[in-house]
């Protein structure tokens, strides 16, 4: 695993361990309830406020929204400023959440603010979530270090998202609108949007990323109208030149999506100073010949672009898939997407303590008539699987990540 120390790992985490974490627990996670942003200002206070300091840049959206992050961190690094960035969840280290101009940041600065901020919660006995307090050390390790600009992704949703607190921003972002975590945003893609919108405020720039369903878009635009909220669109071919060929469709999209937020900010980015930032498990290749693959896609809407950049790149390959995911995502739709590749599959469970929806895929795999070789709880290693065919790793971040444990990074 990458830049992990479990030492320092445990004891970053021991740290918190009296607050609950909504994103290991299923139950609370979907429930409206644990979600406020009332608990934000007291916390910020704790904190300094932090963000009264800070140029923020907020993203928000279904899908998207880590790789339209480190592009924009990129592209204002190559503009000569510097950036922090808050993502979650992470893969490996929690480091990964709290990066500043592409470096994480390190487990001594982290645990020394962190142990700070539970301090001052157990002075006024404040019971956050885990998410929330994240969202308050990545803003102090950002004013910290002086950074010209914050980039925060939004957890879930955005109106009651705990990034969202802050009024003053210097621009919304929100990157492709899909079906996810409906049993806690709404099951219509006007009722997501409109709580992705939550996160637009009055006059402050909108950016608004290339959309797949018309109803989602159109909200936006009625959200950005009613604030006086500038709309602007990503830059036509505002990616070529800057990213490897390879680079699928959907990749492209998000890097145009920020070109366009450099824009709207006046910068100019030097393309000879542009480092394109590592996206794992983002159609991320570790081996080259027969390929393997790993991508996080886990709604309907990701895997058929995902299946539509495979066929377009590896023509006439038949794959096998390694397809895992948690409990609560749209199986059908996912199986559905899937019956466009040239596939066989294996069916497992993701490497997370999350429940996995494997029953739910045997049923769903079976409906949409995919070829599928097995059902098993894991896979412990490479020798398990075929050493001449390309594979794919997808369903979710933690079954994509399962495919470094199995074969090593391509550098």
């Amino acid at each position: 695993m990458r830049d992990l120390d479990p030492a320092r790992e445990a004891q970053f985490f021991a740290l918190f361990q009296d607050y609950f974490n909504l994103e290991s627990d299923a139950g609370k996670q979907h429930d409206i309830a644990n979600y406020t942003i009332e608990r934000m200002a007291p916390l910020a206070e704790i904190a300094g406020n932090p963000e009264r300091r800070l140029k923020i840049l907020h993203i928000a959206g279904t899908k998207g929204k880590g790789s339209t992050c480190y592009y924009l961190g990129a592209l204002l690094n190559a503009a000569g400023k510097s950036c922090g960035i808050f993502t979650s969840p992470h893969l490996d280290t929690v480091r990964e959440r709290f990066q500043i101009n592409g470096e994480l940041a390190s487990y001594d600065e982290l645990i020394r603010l962190g142990a700070a901020l539970v301090d001052g919660l157990r002075a006024r006995d404040l019971h956050p979530s885990l998410f929330e307090i994240f969202t308050l050390l990545a803003l102090q390790l950002f004013d910290v270090h002086g950074v010209d600009y914050a980039i925060l992704e939004t957890g879930i949703g955005g109106t009651l998202d705990a990034t969202n607190y802050i009024d003053q921003k210097l621009a919304a972002v929100i990157t492709p609108l899909s079906f996810d975590h409906t049993a806690l945003l709404g099951n219509t893609i006007q009722k997501i949007a409109a709580q992705k919108a939550g996160i637009l405020r009055f006059r402050t720039p909108v950016i608004l990323s290339r959309q797949p369903f018309p109803d989602g878009e159109a909200a936006i635009i009625d959200a950005a109208r009613r604030l006086d909220a500038p709309l602007y669109r990503p830059l036509p071919d505002g990616d070529q030149g800057w990213l490897p060929p390879e680079t699928p469709a959907f990749l492209r999209e998000n890097f145009q999506t920020a070109r366009r937020v450099l824009e709207v900010l006046g910068l100019t980015p030097r393309r000879d100073a542009f480092r394109a930032p590592l996206l794992r498990a983002r159609f991320e290749l570790l081996r080259r010949n027969p390929p393997v693959i790993i991508d996080a896609a886990h709604n309907a809407d990701s895997m058929q672009r995902l299946v539509a950049d495979l066929r377009r790149h590896f023509p006439n390959q038949r794959f096998l898939c390694v397809l895992g995911s948690v409990a609560g995502k749209d199986i059908t739709g996912i199986c559905q997407a899937l019956r466009g590749l040239d596939a066989d599959f294996i069916l497992t469970d993701p490497d997370t303590p999350r429940a996995s929806a494997r029953p739910q895929l045997e049923a769903a795999t079976r409906e949409a008539g995919l070829a599928v070789r097995a059902s098993v709880h894991r896979i412990d290693s490479a020798a398990d699987l075929p050493a001449d065919t390309p594979i794919l790793f997808t369903g979710s971040f933690f079954t994509a990540t399962s495919g470094e444990r199995l074969f090593p990074v391509v550098s």
